[in-house]
């Protein structure tokens, strides 16, 4: 099972800075860290989180965007030409994982932390505001080019050049991109939503998405059958 892959980071960002454009407090603008930096199971110390609702806390501690998306964004959007790890956000990256490479539950080693996907990462308007880039965010969702998002299991200190390595994959068949691609299709299938509600491993606020729209969609079988 084990598998290594190099990685980049730890990214943070100490003080909150003005998004371009709003002045509203944003902590995009991640930086390098020089040292080891503790992993706690809210993140990496002394790395700030602008909005509580959408970012930071137990199941969301570390942002993961993969770096080869930078160059096909930039074909894009020519408002990215130029930028780098970390310019979305991003608190570590790899170049060999992408959505369909990884799958919610896989539990990694990096450093002495040790980290489980719990969600796709949903993309933000503010990176369209921070990189005047208009739409950035919605060609992101539409095309899959999330990153994901982790849960620490292990606290542990992790230093600039440690590798991720996978040492547990509980649920092969349920990657990010067919999270990803789930939570964008209004048609899913009951199963799909069965399988994605009860999903213990999966964040809690996105599992009860699915749980809700679990019983939305048989409510409606329910309905529907009362006429057939």
């Amino acid at each position: 099972m084990s598998q290594r892959w190099p990685a980049t980071g730890p990214f943070l960002l100490e003080r909150l800075e003005p998004l371009p454009g709003t002045g509203k407090p944003s902590a995009i603008d991640k930086r390098a860290a020089q040292g080891g930096v503790w992993l706690g199971r809210d993140g990496f110390k002394g790395d700030r989180v602008a909005d509580r609702r959408y970012h930071g806390g137990p199941d969301r501690s570390v942002c993961h965007f993969p770096a080869q998306h930078y160059a096909r964004l930039a074909r894009q959007f020519s408002a990215l030409a130029g930028c780098a790890v970390p310019a979305f956000g991003e608190n570590l990256s790899t170049r060999d994982l992408d959505e369909r490479a990884v799958c919610i539950g896989d539990r990694l080693r990096w450093g002495a932390a040790v980290i489980e996907i719990s969600q796709p990462r949903v993309p933000c308007v503010n990176l369209d505001r921070r990189h005047q880039a208009p739409g950035l965010a919605r060609t992101m969702a539409q095309a899959g080019l999330t990153g994901w998002i982790y849960r620490t299991v292990q606290e542990g200190a992790v230093e600039p050049g440690d590798d991720l390595e996978l040492i547990e994959r509980p649920l092969p068949r349920m990657t990010v991109a067919s999270v990803w691609r789930a939570y964008g299709d209004e048609e899913a299938s009951l199963d799909t939503l069965a399988d994605l509600a009860q999903a213990a491993l999966l964040a809690r606020q996105l599992r009860q998405v699915f749980v809700q729209r679990l019983e939305s969609a048989r409510n409606r079988r329910d309905q529907t059958r009362l006429f057939d």
